[in-house]
C-alpha cells in the first residue's frame, strides 16, 4: 500500500536571514506550516556577531521554533550561501566559531525526518 498524503507529515517552510553591523545584529525567521499557518519572528541579538553568525543564530531560532511546533519535514531557505554549503558538505567549516555552530545546526536538524536547505540570493 502507498501511503496517502493525510498520513505523511506536512511539509513546513522555514525562510532565515540574520546580519550584523557596527551597532549590533539580528535575524528574521518566517515559518510556514500546514492550513496557511505562517509565523515571523524577529530576533535582536544583545551579543557581537559576525553576519555568519548571524545567519547561523537565524536557523538554530528557526530550527527550534519549527521543532517546538512539531514539525517533522522542514524545507530551509536562506540567502547564506557559506552556510547552505557548509551544511550541504559542499564547502568545509575552517572557522572554529563556526564549526560549533555547524554542529549545533546539524544536532537539531538531525531531529526532523526530512530537511534539506537551499540558498536563495
Amino acid at each position: 500500500l502507498t501511503p496517502t498524503s493525510a498520513e505523511e507529515p506536512q511539509k513546513w517552510t522555514l525562510h532565515v536571514d540574520g546580519s550584523s553591523n557596527s551597532k549590533g545584529g539580528g535575524a528574521g525567521i518566517i515559518l510556514e506550516g500546514p492550513n496557511q499557518v505562517t509565523l515571523e519572528q524577529s530576533l535582536k541579538f544583545s551579543f557581537k556577531v559576525t553576519n555568519n553568525q548571524a545567519e547561523y543564530e537565524a536557523l538554530l531560532a528557526g530550527l527550534r521554533l519549527a521543532h517546538d511546533l512539531g514539525a517533522r519535514r522542514v524545507s530551509c531557505n536562506s540567502d547564506s550561501k557559506l552556510m547552505v554549503e557548509q551544511l550541504s558538505g559542499t564547502y568545509q567549516t575552517k572557522d572554529v566559531l563556526l564549526q560549533r555552530y555547524f554542529h549545533m545546526a546539524s544536532q537539531q536538524i538531525s531531529s526532523f525526518d526530512e530537511f534539506t536547505i537551499q540558498h536563495v540570493p
